[in-house]
Formats: C-alpha cells, structure tokens, sequence
C-alpha cells in the first residue's frame, strides 16, 4: 500500500511533464527538413534552415539582437526602478506606497490588447511609435510587476533589525542601501532580471501595435513568417531556444548540486 502511495504520484507527475514537453520535442526533427515548409525530412536531414539563421539577408539575425538589445536593456532598467521602489517602499510603509504597488502590478491586471490600444494612441502623440525608446519604456512597464514581486519577496526576507543597527553605528542611508540592504537582495536582483528580459523577450501583443519596420523584434519576426509563409526557420529558432533552456537548467543542477556538496563537507 505504501509502495502505491509512493510510484502512483510520481507516475502521474511524470505523465502530466510527458503531456506538456513531448509535443515540444516534434520541432526538433521539423527543424532539419529539406523541404521550404513545415515538414518531416523527407530526402535527408538539412541545416539550411540553421543557416538562414544566420544569413542577413533574411533578417532573423537582425530581430534576434533586436529583442536581445531591448532585453537586456529593459530589464536592467526594470530591475534598477523596482529595486529602487521596493526598497523605498519597504522603509517607509505606509497608504501611499501600498497605493504606488497597486499601480506598478495593474499591467498583470488589465489586459494586454485594451493596454496595447492605449499605448498606440499615447505613443503616437509622443511620436514613440516604432523607436526603441519607446520599446523600451512599454517592455520596462511590461515587466515591472514580476520585477517588484520578486524583490519585494526578497526585502520580506531581510529583518528590519539589521537596517536599525546599520543605522545606530552612524551609516549614511546610501551606505545603507548599498552595503546593507542590496547585498541581501542578490536572489531577488537576480530574479527580477531574468524575469525581465523573459517578458521583454516574449513580448508581442502590444509590440504588434506600436512597432513597423524600423524596429522588429523575435517575436514579430515570427508573426510575420507565420502570416505570409510558415517557414521552417522557426522551428530552427524553437529547438535553438529549447536547447538553451534546457542546457541553462542542467547548468542550474550542476551549480545547485556543487555548492550543497560544498555546503554538506563545509558543515562535516
């Protein structure tokens, strides 16, 4: 009995991550079709698509750093603003910084087609539409929630005490901030960036409406060769960022695995 306790919920959790990643691995063999459309290789395996990857002229090397720019840019400014906010929000509680969070996390709330028809309509009397300023404002706003979520979990973490005691021996509040308070935030920052750029990364509805051609990001990129011509490219571009991923997570074990070994021999 306790043996069918035990292999039934494992079982049935390896069913349920079977349901959801094995669909994903049929853009594996897709990705090296010899033919110009979505296809299973027929004559042989082709790394044609790769390479378009990599051809200019086809412009998918051009959106991939476009959406790397922008990402990298907005979540280093989105992290740098909630960072900011959390913590001032964290000293001085109070009913206008709850109000403030409100606000900040209303992006999660309101959805993004009725937020991109808004933005469209500001954008064009502030002439934003279609530069990379103001890609970058709507991606940093876009962000912004996950980015307060994940350092305002971090800053719940952090006991007020040390803060009084920094305090008590005569820190000046930016010594505070930034010898104290940061330093334990490092999880926080660190999440609050990848969470950024995964937004800013996988952004399109609102990018559809306020971007044309001078800035094309992945995701419109991929918009477009879907509605003119499904091109196997994007296969390639799927199993690319599956490879990634998954290489990311084993790096992740491999680094969570070492410092609990290097933590268990530490305290032996």
């Amino acid at each position: 009995m306790r043996s069918l306790e035990t292999w039934v919920p494992r079982v049935l959790t390896w069913v349920l991550l079977g349901f959801l990643f094995v669909p994903m691995l049929v853009v594996i063999p897709v990705a090296f079709t010899d033919r110009s459309y979505l296809s299973m290789p027929v004559d042989g395996l082709s790394m044609q698509h790769f390479r378009a990857l990599a051809d200019p002229s086809k412009g998918w090397i051009g959106s991939i750093l476009t959406s790397a720019v922008i990402g990298v840019v907005s979540a280093l400014s989105c992290t740098a603003l909630a960072a900011a906010f959390s913590i001032g929000a964290w000293l001085h509680a109070g009913r206008w910084p709850s109000l403030m969070r409100v606000i900040l996390l209303s992006p999660l709330i309101v959805p993004p087609i009725i937020y991109a028809v808004g933005m469209v309509r500001l954008w064009s009397a502030l002439s934003l539409l279609d530069t990379w300023f103001g890609n970058i404002i709507i991606h940093v706003i876009l962000a912004m929630p996950l980015a307060v979520l994940a350092i305002s979990g971090a800053l719940g973490n952090l006991d007020p005490a040390v803060v009084r005691a920094a305090r008590s021996l005569g820190a000046r509040p930016p010594m505070i901030v930034t010898g104290v308070i940061l330093p334990n935030l490092r999880a926080g920052l660190a999440a609050s960036l990848l969470l950024s750029f995964i937004v800013s990364w996988d952004e399109i509805t609102v990018t559809l409406f306020v971007t044309s051609r001078n800035i094309v990001t992945l995701p419109r990129r991929i918009w477009t060769s879907i509605n003119d011509n499904v091109d196997p490219a994007i296969a390639a571009i799927a199993s690319l960022m599956l490879l990634i991923t998954v290489l990311g997570l084993l790096a992740r074990l491999l680094i969570w695995d070492r410092r609990g070994a290097e933590k268990t021999n530490h305290n032996n």
